[in-house]
């Protein structure tokens, strides 16, 4: 009869330094989250328009109420605009609209290669010349949609009610707001702010407050405009609390209300700590979050770099050719923030990773998302892919999620030491703390090595039983265990227990 000792990890993965360093954690996994300290599946997600849009990768989403309480859902993707109204998706791009359809692109004309490589006098198939990286930035004027990307640098409004009942059939452009705009955002005193205003990277204009057409300032009126001090370019801007936050790819600015005659004042909040990307900065209840060049940040009332335990995922492999596309959102169902990104050579967002900031945890997987965002009033974080779908998450089991195929969730250990010394144990048992509505929803898998360079042997993969536990046979001084979960319904796992004898080496 052997002893009992608990094999599970400590909640939350860690995928920094060497693999003996993070011994007895999990380093690797997918489709999981850690939710009170217990590993459990993500939920499913399902697509919302039935057919994919076309018009290339989706690059901004953001969902509000309009004053009739009606749902309002805008997808913007590489070169067109909809909207998700009374149950169904309406085109309402502009004629003239230039989308981001050069982002993720690199030049590949005259002079854009080494000399003498290919035809002379044809465009090269290679280059390492990138284009300006385009971006979308979304925000909402009461139920006015604003929407502003720096390909077109044209301010637009769209209205669900037009005057007439009806809505705006297509974007119209902002009247008398600049022009040549890096992006929009709007205060919480009820102006709106164009961000890189007239082609200066550096410029912040602000229109009258209740006024989104009165931009030029008067003894009356409280428009203006600001020029940041800093070596960056203004990149985004969201709101925190009272103030709305302007990111650099330098720095960070807090611009915060003072009232007439100026309007809004300026206060640098951090230097070094600029965001990688527009829709990598994630807005909470507490607090703004976003992933800078080589750490993520968190700004409460002050900037701090974020303890990431899995920065070496994030940033090893991440395509800085391709950064401007990171992505992230809230989950607030699950305390989650999420951020997506391009590895490699890919060209859009295939990766991500996971913190649970009331528990302070990490967790990493695989996702085509290329925007989020966390959406109260359609109940569950709505999200798109590269593709042109846009999905509800949280909805169901994994079985049923869009385009999932055969993927499982798992959990991976490093190493785990179960003896010490000159000692093996062996394992003869499994308990788990498994909650599921029926038994085998979780799945085992261990393998083995007798010192850390020894040669690996697999144990095998154990199903616990309908009694509770589940009989096994190997021995090792370390073992490493992938705990392999089904998608057809929900469980959570808890402390696992082995039933462990230790003996000498002969």
């Amino acid at each position: 009869m052997g002893t009992l000792v608990t094999i599970t990890p400590p909640a939350g993965v860690v995928q920094n330094g060497t693999p003996y360093s993070a011994k007895g954690r999990f380093v690797d996994s997918d489709l999981i989250r850690f939710n009170n300290s217990h590993l459990e599946p993500i939920g499913g997600w399902n697509r919302i328009n039935t057919t994919a849009f076309g018009g290339g990768d989706n690059k901004a989403i953001l969902a509000y109420r309009d004053n009739d309480a009606k749902d309002v859902l805008a997808v913007a993707n590489a070169t067109q605009v909809h909207v998700f109204r009374d149950g169904s998706f309406f085109n309402i791009t502009p004629a003239g609209f230039v989308g981001d359809t050069s982002a993720g692109q690199t030049l590949l004309g005259w002079g854009a290669a080494n000399y003498g490589e290919e035809a002379y006098g044809t465009a090269r198939s290679t280059s390492g010349i990138k284009r300006t990286a385009f971006n979308t930035h979304l925000d909402t004027f009461g139920d006015h949609l604003l929407v502003c990307t720096n390909s077109d640098g044209r301010l637009y409004r769209y209205r669900p009610d037009a005057g007439s009942g009806a809505p705006d059939a297509t974007l119209i452009v902002l009247s008398n707001a600049p022009t040549n705009n890096i992006g929009v955002a709007v205060t919480n005193q009820r102006a709106v702010v164009a961000l890189g205003a007239g082609g200066n990277p550096r410029l912040i204009s602000f229109s009258d407050q209740e006024d989104a057409e009165t931009w030029s300032p008067t003894a009356t009126n409280l428009a203006g405009s600001i020029t940041l001090q800093t070596s960056g370019s203004i990149i985004g801007a969201k709101r925190y609390k009272n103030d709305l936050l302007i990111f650099t790819d330098q720095d960070v600015h807090r611009m915060y209300y003072v009232g007439a005659p100026l309007g809004y004042g300026i206060e640098k909040v951090g230097d070094g700590c600029g965001a990688i990307s527009p829709r990598s900065i994630v807005s909470t209840s507490n607090f703004v979050s976003w992933i800078g060049a080589n750490t993520p940040f968190v700004y409460d009332g002050a900037v701090r770099p974020l303890k990431c335990d899995v920065s070496d995922f994030l940033y090893d492999d991440l395509n800085r050719n391709y950064s401007e596309l990171v992505a992230g959102g809230n989950n607030a169902e699950f305390n989650e923030v999420w951020w997506f990104f391009p590895i490699g050579e890919n060209q859009y967002n295939t990766k991500y990773i996971t913190w649970n900031y009331a528990e302070n945890l990490w967790a990493v997987g695989e996702l085509d998302r290329q925007s989020w965002v966390d959406a109260p009033v359609f109940e569950k974080p709505i999200a798109a892919d590269n593709n042109g779908n846009v999905f509800v998450h949280e909805t169901g089991t994994l079985s049923g999620a869009f385009n999932i195929g055969s993927r499982t969730p798992f959990a991976k250990s490093a190493p785990l030491e179960i003896s010490q010394g000159d000692r093996i144990a062996y394992v003869s048992r499994l308990y788990p703390d498994e909650e599921s509505t029926a038994a085998g929803a979780v799945s085992f898998a261990f393998s083995g090595k007798p010192n850390p360079l020894g040669v690996e042997q697999d144990f095998g993969q154990f199903t616990i039983d309908s009694d509770g536990y589940t009989d096994c046979r190997f021995s090792a001084r370390q073992v490493q265990i992938t705990i392999n979960g089904v998608t057809t319904r929900n469980w959570k796992l808890g402390a696992v227990r082995a039933e462990v004898a230790v003996r000498g080496r002969r």
